[in-house]
């Protein structure tokens, strides 16, 4: 039962519960049956039950407690049996849907002081989605997933802090993070986790038609934040 007890603190696949829950159901069998015994041990070996001064009779009326309370431990393990064994009946009709690739973002550009000044105007001005468009043009598909996920900017969820204003773009991928007070804004991109799911992470919208920066120096190297993770910001390098 110890080991029962601590195989079951956390049960990462759900396909093992409905045998965890039969090795459940098999234990209180033998609980059962082990109050069962002792209870009739107790009533057995009454006549020679004394207390510890002597008294027969005593002795008598404590076995016959003790005997009445392993009863009632019976009925009541084995209405926990019986509830087990529903709980293993249904458990066993359940056909557990597998686990979806885990949804991640990628940094696609950080900017923040003077770098900012154009994307958090064009935020005021024209609203999240033109600023999406906007700093999308910092976004080289399979390049900057590549990058981000070689320098450790790939996040579980759209990373930002109590502070930040978030805005995302489903058609797109995108999601903008922005910080007014603080100065900063960055754009982050919906990544599907796996070694071969690079050719998925290539932006849903193309980057529009404006010119783009220099390929040759794109910007997140110039404007990726040193460390930048869910709940946290920092300063740039």
């Amino acid at each position: 039962m110890k080991d029962l007890a601590q195989a079951t603190i956390a049960i990462d696949n759900p396909a093992d519960l409905h045998l965890v829950v039969d090795e459940l159901l098999g234990s209180l069998r033998s609980l059962v049956q082990v109050a069962d015994q002792l209870a009739h041990a107790h009533m057995h070996h009454r006549g020679r039950a004394r207390t510890h001064d002597g008294d027969a009779a005593l002795g008598a009326h404590e076995a016959d407690g003790a005997t009445w309370a392993l009863v009632r431990t019976r009925e009541l393990l084995h209405a926990a049996q019986g509830a087990t064994d529903l709980a293993s009946q249904d458990s066993g009709q359940i056909a557990w849907a597998p686990i979806e690739k885990s949804e991640r973002w990628v940094n696609v550009v950080f900017q923040q002081g003077i770098d900012a000044h154009e994307a958090l105007d064009i935020l005021e001005r024209s609203g999240a989605q033109a600023a999406i468009r906007h700093l999308s043009r910092w976004d080289y598909g399979d390049e900057t997933t590549e990058a981000a996920l070689a320098n450790g900017y790939v996040y579980e969820g759209i990373p930002h802090c109590p502070t930040d204003h978030t805005a995302e773009d489903p058609a797109s991928g995108y999601a903008l993070i922005h910080n007014p007070t603080l100065g900063y804004v960055s754009l982050v991109r919906r990544f599907r986790s796996g070694a071969d799911d690079l050719g998925d992470a290539s932006p849903a919208t193309k980057a529009p038609a404006e010119p783009s920066p220099s390929r040759a120096t794109p910007h997140w190297i110039s404007s990726r934040p040193s460390v930048h993770r869910a709940g946290a910001r920092s300063v740039s390098l």
